[in-house]
């Protein structure tokens, strides 16, 4: 999911840890001398500390399968209700690693299992684990929205590969969109373009199927448009004129073949009814 930098630094971070928290919990058993000298070795501690890290890591794999999937679905911005969602599985997820850690301690110690100890046990662990599961959970969880984010951008950056008809055999061919999803290109009929939408200091190529994104001005695009069928309605829509339905002059809307509902400006309107010669 994450790319190999990105997994690499996860995992030397998590690596630190584990060997920072067994080599303090080694000297502060051997300074203040809590249990007989020489039962406990630095061995021991690592390999206690790589099972709690593996448990929560087991823990990370529902959290991080629902962030991925959500993340991709979502191409502009993340929606605040699948923050939430997040925070609330992240939280679950943290108690019960938690809750599972300390009775596995329990067990590998051979302490008496009873709610006393457990809660003893439970204390312990979220002092010395709970800051690094939370920073590492969240670490993890960004890492993620990153890479979702550069694959977005990798598959929606569009560029304009050729908007100039070529005449063949007395005909010309239908200009195309070239979109560049990763290394590869994937070419798109410029016909099959329903509208185009500004978005900020980007815009929003729309098909019947599904919107991509292009950092490109609406001025330069109409500039661009005018010849292939494209008319500025509105300062926010370009609409290609083969995929009209009807136009509704009274809401200042247009409505597409595909049921898609844009706005339409006084100029707009001004314009249409030029090009359709109403009066």
């Amino acid at each position: 999911m994450v790319n190999r930098k990105s997994s690499i630094v996860l995992v030397l971070f998590i690596l630190f840890i584990i060997l920072f928290d067994a080599l303090q919990q080694k000297y502060y058993i051997d300074t203040f001398e809590l249990v007989p000298a020489g039962s406990v070795s630095l061995s021991a501690l690592l390999l206690s500390h790589i099972v709690r890290w593996s448990v929560w890591a087991l823990f990370c794999i529902p959290i991080s399968m629902y962030a991925w999937q959500e993340f991709g679905k979502h191409q502009l911005s993340i929606p605040s209700r699948i923050w939430r969602n997040i925070g609330i599985l992240f939280a679950l997820n943290f108690i019960f690693c938690l809750i599972t850690i300390s009775y596995i301690s329990l067990i590998l110690n051979g302490a008496e299992m009873n709610s006393a100890t457990a809660s003893e046990t439970l204390i312990f662990m979220l002092f010395q684990k709970g800051l690094s599961f939370v920073f590492s959970g969240c670490l993890l969880v960004m890492l993620l929205f990153n890479r979702s984010r550069t694959m977005v951008i990798d598959a929606q950056w569009i560029e304009i590969d050729s908007l100039k008809s070529s005449g063949i055999n007395g005909s010309a061919t239908s200009p195309n969109l070239t979109i560049k999803i990763g290394n590869k290109l994937k070419v798109i009929a410029l016909s099959e373009v329903t509208w185009i939408e500004a978005d900020d200091y980007c815009v929003k190529i729309h098909t019947e199927e599904r919107a991509y994104s292009l950092r490109k001005s609406m001025r330069s695009l109409e500039k661009d448009l005018e010849e292939h069928s494209f008319i500025r309605v509105h300062r926010g829509a370009l609409l290609n004129m083969n995929y009209l339905d009807h136009i509704d002059f009274s809401s200042s809307s247009i409505k597409l073949q595909d049921r898609s509902e844009i706005p339409l400006s006084r100029s707009g309107a001004k314009e249409l009814r030029k090009l359709l010669k109403e009066d």
